[in-house]
């Protein structure tokens, strides 16, 4: 690997988002370790990534550590202990976010609320994360020394794309690396057939009062099933969203790298 950025940070430091908008914004790819922790964390009905084995954690930074020595010019690597994966590897340029315990927690709450169901934020608190993911840190490495990361961005009053042109303009100035920004950027949901805009399509299931806090639409472009939290229902009354009941909206971009309805309107 001829560079790497890697960014890392406590829970809701914006590390995900930062992370996305520097990968469509310069067409590299992106790896996120935590993602996949979580995922298998949700597989096995665990609160979260922390009650995982060790030993899952372990092969976790191994497999990371094997795709640090791929044969590429440039990737972006992001999870909470990315600064202790990479320890030792070269060429990495390495990013800490951090931002205020108020903003985190109102991000917390943001993000379990919106995702519903499909939320990818594990736990019980921010302050819940912190302590485990300390422990966690504590027992996965145990007296590594305090990393010295190149950049350290307070996100409080940050919008992710600000924060990842900051961190690419300082990455350029410091590797000397010349990219042209005139990559396409990546759409998972278009390779899904999703593709954003107005569009229609029949509620299959909705329940405002409670986890998912809305409920999900099949579209009719696609055929997938797009999630719809209650502040999207605009003009119809949430007792009117029984399964079957055709609607229009528009498919946006969530905070989950994927996407959601809006502006919901009888069909």
């Amino acid at each position: 690997m001829d560079n790497i950025i890697a960014i890392y940070g406590p829970t809701c430091s914006l590390k995900s988002d930062v992370a996305q908008e520097l990968s469509q914004m310069t067409g590299f790819k992106l790896t996120n370790r935590g993602e996949k922790a979580t995922t298998e964390a949700k597989y096995t009905r665990r609160a979260t990534a922390a009650e995982l084995p060790l030993e899952f954690h372990r092969a976790l930074d191994d497999e990371t550590r094997a795709m640090a020595k791929w044969n590429e010019k440039l990737m972006i690597f992001e999870s909470t202990f990315m600064d202790a994966v990479l320890a030792g590897a070269p060429s990495v340029f390495l990013v800490r976010l951090h931002a205020q315990d108020e903003v985190r927690n109102q991000r917390w709450k943001h993000r379990k609320e919106e995702g519903g169901g499909r939320t990818r934020q594990l736990g019980e608190s921010v302050a819940a994360r912190d302590r485990e993911d300390a422990a966690l840190r504590a027992k996965l490495y145990p007296g590594l020394a305090a990393s010295h990361p190149v950049m350290e961005i307070d996100t409080t009053q940050r919008n992710a794309f600000d924060v990842a042109k900051q961190i690419w303009e300082s990455f350029q100035a410091e590797a000397k690396l010349e990219v042209v920004l005139n990559k396409p950027p990546m759409d998972k949901a278009a390779a899904r057939g999703i593709l954003p805009g107005p569009t229609a399509g029949a509620v299959t299931r909705f329940n405002a009062a409670k986890t998912p806090f809305g409920g999900y639409i099949r579209d009719d472009r696609s055929g997938q099933e797009i999630y719809v939290h209650k502040s999207a229902l605009g003009e119809i009354d949430a007792a009117q969203m029984a399964p079957g009941k055709r609607v229009a909206f528009e498919i946006v971009a969530d905070s989950f790298g994927g996407f959601k309805a809006v502006k919901l309107q009888a069909a």
